[in-house]
């Protein structure tokens, strides 16, 4: 394995830049008066919390990854005519990154529209596509583009659901980060290992502040940043060891944000409102209602995050047949565990009315 002190002090620079930006997007947010006030069911926070946090987190990303790519790993031909070629998909990432920032930015302000929302964002992934960031195990370019459009979008809006709970975002989004770091790692991309390193150190930077109780929010602004770059992240790994199954792998470091977004279209299409519509119908909210406290539930969804991570990894070095039952084992065990959090008895669910009396003539 290659020197690691480059690769830690990407991470430590981006832990110590979000963890000095955050209190100053804190007090930008308290003067504009942006901020996150407990108005609805799902925002059950005592007082209104500043947003911003996720400006921080996109700076200490991009000040942290620009600075590894020229202090640790120049190429020899410089920024130019490199800026063209060798490093597209850094810049393609960094371009995407900002625009989803701003898409974000824009939302929590002025609440877009759920189409206007993924108006921009299928906008931002096709720009990841004329720069050469896509799916790569379908031939077909169209086919290619629009799943990269779909992927990006559906991860954006998955990790933007998953922001539901004290720290919760930021801690599974880190650990995702360091899954696909120890990916690229192991097939010697290394723009891919210091853009996951950044990110990962810009999560645990904020998770400072944002951890229960949380004194900041990431907004729509950080959950949208967050979950385009892992979703552009994802696109430029190599994952496939020994099978091609493993290519499938981000599907098991993003599984919660995946799982909770299949779960949650499918509790709101069976109650007849809109997927996007917001209801407090969340995995972390079904496992609060077990009688979890909000630090047991972000825990325990961080360690299935990280178990799910490394399976993901020792499964790329499986033959095809051993991946196969691997894979269709963790298949059975999402269907059945989505069935039972389905089967959870949620506060707010309808309580049933009482029965016909006896001896009436509906008995």
């Amino acid at each position: 394995m290659q020197n690691l002190v480059p690769y830690l002090s990407v991470f430590a620079l981006a832990l110590a830049l979000c963890a000095g930006l955050t209190p100053l997007a804190m007090r930008l947010a308290r003067a504009l008066g942006v901020m996150d006030r407990p108005n609805t069911p799902l925002k059950v926070q005592r007082q209104p919390v500043p947003y911003l946090g996720g400006v921080a987190m996109f700076l200490a990303f991009a000040l942290a990854l620009a600075f590894a790519k020229l202090r640790f790993f120049p190429h020899p031909s410089g920024l130019w005519p490199a800026f063209l070629d060798v490093f597209r998909g850094i810049y393609a990432i960094l371009a995407g990154a900002f625009f989803s920032l701003v898409l974000g930015l824009v939302d929590d302000a002025r609440v877009l529209s759920p189409k206007a929302k993924a108006a921009g964002q299928a906008l931002i992934a096709l720009l990841l596509v004329v720069l050469g960031l896509r799916v790569r195990f379908v031939h077909e370019a169209w086919l290619s583009a629009l799943l990269t459009v779909f992927w990006v979008v559906a991860i954006s809006n998955a990790v933007n659901f998953v922001d539901i709970m004290d720290g919760l975002a930021a801690g599974v989004g880190g650990l995702a980060s360091l899954g696909f770091f120890i990916f690229s790692v192991h097939a010697g991309r290394v723009d891919d290992s210091i853009a996951s390193l950044a990110l990962a150190g810009a999560c645990a930077g904020f998770l400072i502040f944002n951890f229960d109780p949380a004194r900041v929010y990431m907004g729509d602004a950080g959950s949208l940043f967050l979950g385009f770059t892992l979703s552009a992240i994802a696109l430029n790994e190599n994952y496939s060891h020994q099978n091609q199954l493993a290519v499938f792998s981000p599907f098991l470091l993003l599984a919660l944000p995946i799982f909770d977004l299949a779960l949650m279209t499918f509790i709101r299409t069976r109650k007849g409102i809109p997927p996007w519509k917001g209801s407090p119908d969340h995995i972390p909210l079904r496992l609060k209602a077990l009688g979890l406290g909000k630090r047991q539930v972000v825990l325990s969804l961080y360690g299935a995050t990280a178990l799910l991570g490394a399976a993901a990894y020792l499964a790329s070095f499986l033959k095809d047949s051993d991946a196969l039952l691997v894979w269709g084992a963790l298949g059975l065990g999402a269907f059945f565990l989505g069935a039972w959090l389905v089967g959870i008895p949620m506060p707010h669910d309808p309580k049933p009315g009482p029965g016909p009396k006896p001896g009436s003539p509906a008995a």
